[in-house]
């Protein structure tokens, strides 16, 4: 190899570690052996100075050209560090040409190397094309062109370097600030709790949720540095993702601060200030500017001065199993207020009303027997102030209980949508549809089984058995009867509330299985009439169906029962009171006991045993929250996919990797996956190929991280994937289905997909992925309704709508599962020239071959195991499956042209 060239300073050996500038022009670099690594270095007065930034690595039989030096680019080095102990051959560039006919490779080469520095940053600079027939002065030329673009593109990304520098810095410095201004804030808030806000930010609309979430007790978190916030429509919800928390747009209606609403974020509007409405001690509204600190209370005037929507936050459950406790104590969060006025009300309504059976002994032994009308209009006057006393007592009570409902109903049901939203899919695999739905609704039925109207009875009965104290004191010896009434009433309701128990625990479950069985029969309904099966699919439903209501029956047979047992004992108690108490005068033991203390004794255990009954026929009810309980324990006791120690990931640059992954769908089953490793670097194309079954769609699953792999890991940009916030990671990724879902509504509103994007850049997706055509020939253009999954739209139009949304936010990673079956050859080559203009990472899985043949790298999958890899020409000469299925296709293909006659 050395004969060919003219050496200039022979060969020449560089260790590991050495420097080697490439700032001669007219010199050439021949890597003889080893690899080195390229560098960008600043150049102050011919020193190197400050940190290298990488730029590419060059290998054996690549060529290192030299940089001309220019006024405007003199700060700029390239060096060479070799990796390894490394041979090179130093020569002059003009030599070149001479002893090697295809010199243009290598040029070729060095572009393709140069040209991949920018690939992921947001620069675009693409090689020139050099062909064996261009002259060599041309080539040279070209290539000090390109170096001097090249040198402007790296200048250009160190000063978006230098810039991000300084960004981090100011952050960093505002975040000193803030945790300084937080602690002083706390301070503060020991003296003044009621003034106590959220620590100083720089953002107002930060600052606003920060105010908002410390009054319900949530953490507020900047958006995610994954966050593209040009693309975000509503900032809000950036906050609300980092956050973990769910937000909801509002009306702030007509005189809406008169109503305990919570906390709510709006806006001012003249200039479209975001500030916090709080409520202060006398739970009255206040608006909260983080702009100028200050707060101004809400009236017909200052309300003016907000615009007429809002948000309320709504807080997600602990980041654990919740237990019937928690659930509980999360229902009431910051409803103590409301709590303690309930008991004290509960109280106060029990010992006013003891007031009657009291005045009714006074009255019979006292008031008529002595005829005394003053005590008899004292009496009178106090029991009509009694009355009035329990009757604002249980208005309140009652306003109080509808409170703590609405305010635990919407908090639950919210937490509880959040909680399932963010469980991993595997969860859902466990059960079906319909048994899904009934373990949500378990946890809704709950909540009605503590309805206002429940609660109010159940506390109604709890505080009349205050009453029993009253009773002993009046009478311990019929007291006692009373007790033996209720310890009775007690075993009762808990024999019967066992086996209901039980009933209602079957029931659930069967109740899950009818629904999933349901939406089955429904969904396969037009099968079911081809083959006529539809008696047979009565007969299976109805054989379930008739378990259920053979439940039902015996549950209502149980309240029957219990209904029965109550009335029989309001009935029988007096009887036995009565009977006691003219035993015991027989017996000359109740010399105490007056008419007036018996009719006293009398009306209190009338109110007593009314509590008693009611409390039981209620106790039933009451008992069955711990089975819907046990039904919902599934949801809640499973943890959310992303929780707030998963690492944000940042901004991805599109390598991914899986690292020797083995999985299984359960846990006694067969390898689904068996050791498979595969890699895609920044800007590859790769595909997965394979016969059914053999694991290509499970491999895309873990890539999406929609399952956990038994052994081996899942990498992007070297990150390990189950450290990271899987849904940050996934928002960055375009994502293209066979059957992807397509919403109602326009062409635009169907590409942007909630985000925030130009009708240009919808235009521009339309046209990579082949479909502006079509939306210029629709009535409305962009503007036309598409209906409910694309039933408008031919199979083809509805995969290059899904393209053209996948590629619409311009993302790094892209994901194919099978998404090109329907298009034809020219809009093949359409999408598929678009996508390498992007230079973005693809990776797809692949049923027609055709569709792959320019990818960087294949992998052949069996049985869950990667059997070949190459590229479609590598693999297409070697004996193995990829040919195999080449054959099967070609073979069908045939097939097809001749049963068409073509």
């Amino acid at each position: 190899m050395k004969n060919k060239y003219t050496v200039l300073n022979s060969t020449k050996f560089v260790r590991q570690g050495e420097v080697l500038l490439l700032d001669e022009p007219q010199q050439v670099w021949m890597i003889e052996s080893g690899s080195v690594a390229v560098f960008l270095s600043q150049n102050q007065n011919g020193s190197l100075q400050g940190s290298r930034r990488y730029l590419f690595t060059a290998e054996v039989g690549e060529a290192l050209f030299g940089f001309a030096t220019s006024q405007n680019f003199n700060s700029l080095s390239i060096l060479v560090v070799p990796i390894t102990d490394s041979t090179l051959l130093h020569f002059h560039r003009s030599e070149l040409d001479s002893n090697i006919s295809s010199s243009n490779i290598f040029i070729t080469t060095w572009f393709k190397q140069l040209s991949s520095v920018f690939n992921l940053s947001g620069i675009l600079l693409p090689a020139p094309e050099v062909f064996s027939y261009t002259p060599w002065q041309t080539q040279l030329t070209i290539l000090d062109n390109f170096h001097q673009e090249f040198l402007s593109c790296l200048q250009e990304l160190e000063q978006q370097s230098q810039l991000e520098t300084l960004a981090q810095f100011q952050e960093r410095e505002r975040l000193n600030q803030a945790a300084t201004v937080g602690a002083i804030a706390d301070f503060v808030s020991l003296i003044a709790p009621k003034q106590a806000t959220t620590a100083f930010v720089s953002d107002p609309l930060l600052a606003a949720a920060g105010a908002v979430g410390h009054a319900m007790g949530i953490q507020i978190k900047p958006p995610s540095k994954s966050e593209n916030m040009q693309r975000v429509k509503e900032p809000l919800e950036a906050i609300a993702r980092a956050s973990q928390m769910r937000i909801r747009r509002v009306l702030l209606s007509e005189r809406w601060w008169r109503v305990d609403c919570g906390p709510i974020l709006a806006y001012l509007q003249a200039d479209n200030t975001p500030v916090a409405l709080l409520l202060n001690g006398k739970m009255n509204y206040e608006i909260y500017n983080p702009v100028t600190l200050k707060r101004i209370p809400v009236s017909d005037r200052t309300a003016k001065l907000l615009s007429p929507n809002g948000y309320m936050f709504y807080p997600p459950f602990p980041e654990k199993k919740v237990d019937l406790l928690t659930l509980f104590q999360y229902s009431l969060r910051g409803r103590g207020r409301e709590l303690l006025s309930l008991l004290v009300l509960g109280i106060a309504a029990a010992l006013t009303g003891m007031v009657v059976p009291q005045a009714t002994g006074v009255l019979i032994d006292t008031a008529i027997p002595d005829a005394d009308r003053g005590l008899l209009l004292q009496l009178t006057l106090g029991l009509l102030a009694a009355s009035f006393g329990v009757a604002i007592f249980r208005v309140t009570q009652g306003i109080n209980l509808n409170r703590i409902e609405m305010y635990s109903y919407f908090n639950t049901q919210s937490a509880v949508w959040d909680r399932l939203l963010r469980l991993r899919l595997a969860f859902f695999r466990q059960y079906s549809s319909g048994e899904m739905l009934s373990r949500v609704n378990a946890i809704n039925q709950i909540r009605g089984k503590l309805g206002a109207d429940k609660l109010d009875i159940l506390f109604k009965s709890l505080f009349s058995l205050l009453n029993l104290g009253l009773l002993f004191i009046y009478s311990p010896s019929l007291a006692s009867v009373a007790v033996v009434i209720v310890l009775l009433t007690v075993i009762v309701t808990s024999i019967a509330g066992h086996f209901k128990r039980q009933k209602t625990a079957q029931m659930e479950e069967l109740e899950g299985e009818i629904g999933g069985l349901t939406i089955q029969l429904v969904g396969g309904i037009s099968k079911l009439r081809t083959t006529g099966s539809e008696g047979r699919a009565f007969a299976f439903w109805a054989k379930y169906y008739q378990q259920q209501l053979k439940l039902m029956r015996d549950n209502q047979s149980i309240e029957d029962l219990i209904a029965t047992f109550n009335i029989l004992q309001s009935n029988l108690t007096p009887i036995v009171i009565f009977w006691m108490t003219a035993s015991l005068l027989s017996q000359a033991q109740t010399g105490s006991l007056s008419t007036g203390t018996f009719l006293a004794f009398n009306t209190a255990f009338a109110v007593f045993i009314t509590g008693v009954t009611t409390l039981s026929n209620n106790l039933i009810d009451l008992l069955e929250i711990g089975v819907l309980w046990e039904h919902a324990k599934p949801i809640v006791d499973e943890l959310p996919e992303v929780d707030l120690n998963k690492a944000d990931p940042g901004r991805l640059s599109g390598y991914v990797k899986l690292d020797h992954v083995t999985f299984r769908y359960r846990e006694d089953g067969p390898l689904n996956l068996d050791d498979v490793t595969i890699e895609a670097k920044p800007g590859e194309f790769i595909a997965f190929v394979g016969p059914s079954g053999s694991g290509k769609s499970t491999t895309l699953r873990m890539l999406l991280g929609f399952d956990v792999p038994e052994q081996g890991t899942v990498y992007y940009d070297g990150q390990d994937l189950s450290g990271l916030d899987v849904s940050a990671v996934r928002r960055q990724l375009g994502v293209v289905l066979q059957n992807g879902r397509i919403n109602s509504e326009s062409v635009f509103e169907n590409i942007s997909g909630g985000a925030l994007i130009r009708m240009e850049e919808c235009w521009e997706a339309a046209r990579m992925a082949g479909f502006a055509e079509d939306i210029e020939n629709m009535p409305m253009g962009m503007h036309t309704v598409i209906s409910e999954g694309g039933a408008n739209l031919s199979g083809g139009q509805r995969q290059r709508l899904l393209i053209a949304r996948a590629l619409v936010l311009k993302p790094r990673i892209i994901f194919f599962d099978e998404a090109t079956s329907a298009l034809d050859n020219r809009t093949q080559a359409i999408v598929s020239e678009s996508l390498e203009k992007l230079k973005v990472t693809r990776i797809a899985i692949a049923h027609r071959l055709s569709t792959i043949r320019n990818a960087d790298r294949i992998y052949v999958i069996e049985a869950g195991r990667v059997v070949q890899q190459g590229t479609f020409e590598e693999l297409a000469s070697q004996d193995g499956l990829f040919a195999k299925l080449m054959a099967k296709q070609v073979k069908v293909r045939q097939k097809s042209l001749v049963n068409t006659g073509v």
